[in-house]
């Protein structure tokens, strides 16, 4: 077995969005982030903030969560985000991490499984995630989804020095990074982890299937219900212990 492994999951978001932050504190929280395989690290990644009343908001859950980080960017989806965050974090971080991840707001990560997953694979020139399009299963062509896609420290250590991303920040952004990678001829170490990662039932063709039990990622949960189904089909209140405190069963 390959030892003890960190992992830093940089969920891409917009300041105004408080109410997703907090519930997917909750998500998150009430996973294991520290195990006998990996050390995993939650934080919020958006661009500067620019609303007075957003600064104080993010102000009180910075000294409360310390889960922020604020890139020096204009928001954006487009336009550099993705270039900027990783770019960034050899310059801010104290540490460095194994893995470095990108992640949307509307996916789930199941943090166990993820861990389990990355235990096996190199921890140099690895790009890991589920790779477009939809049908394919080579991760040598094309790309990884913005679901969630990994990158080991090298590569985001090279993203910062090499002047072909820096050159090339403006058009899809998941893309992109295949791209990058590609020119530069990184990433010899390519895994995609389908059926395990896909999007919603329903939602999105062909990148959609049902539910399935050792799942590391459900992308597209764009309403209330898609989550309930998701966190009811994992049964991720299991654990809640009856109380006095409250006179109903929640299961």
């Amino acid at each position: 077995m390959k030892s003890h492994f960190s992992l830093l999951i940089g969920i891409f978001t917009r300041p105004e969005k408080l109410d997703r932050r907090h519930f997917l504190r909750l998500v998150y929280g009430i996973q294991s982030t520290s195990t006998a395989t990996a050390r995993i690290d939650v934080k919020f990644i958006f661009c500067n903030i620019t609303s007075s009343d957003e600064r104080t908001l993010i102000a009180l859950e910075i000294m409360r969560f310390h889960d922020i980080i604020v890139l020096n960017c204009s928001e954006n989806m487009n336009s550099g985000k993705t270039y900027t965050y990783f770019s960034t974090l050899p310059q801010i971080l104290a540490t460095h991490y194994d893995y470095v991840m990108k992640a949307d707001d509307d996916v789930y990560l199941r943090l166990p499984p993820l861990a389990s997953s990355l235990q096996s694979l190199p921890r140099v020139d690895l790009y890991y995630g589920f790779v477009i399009p939809c049908p394919s299963m080579n991760p040598f062509l094309h790309y990884m989804s913005g679901m969630g896609f990994v990158l080991s420290w090298d590569l985001v250590e090279w993203i910062q020095k090499s002047n072909i991303p820096a050159n090339n920040t403006y058009g899809p952004e998941d893309k992109l990074v295949g791209q990058w990678l590609n020119l530069g001829g990184k990433a010899k170490n390519r895994f995609s982890d389908k059926p395990r990662m896909y999007d919603y039932p329903g939602t999105n063709g062909r990148c959609s299937h049902e539910l399935i039990s050792d799942t590391i990622a459900v992308h597209r949960l764009k309403k209330w219900d898609q989550w309930i189904n998701v966190l009811t089909f994992f049964n991720v209140t299991k654990q809640l212990q009856p109380s006095t405190l409250y006179s109903i069963s929640f299961h």
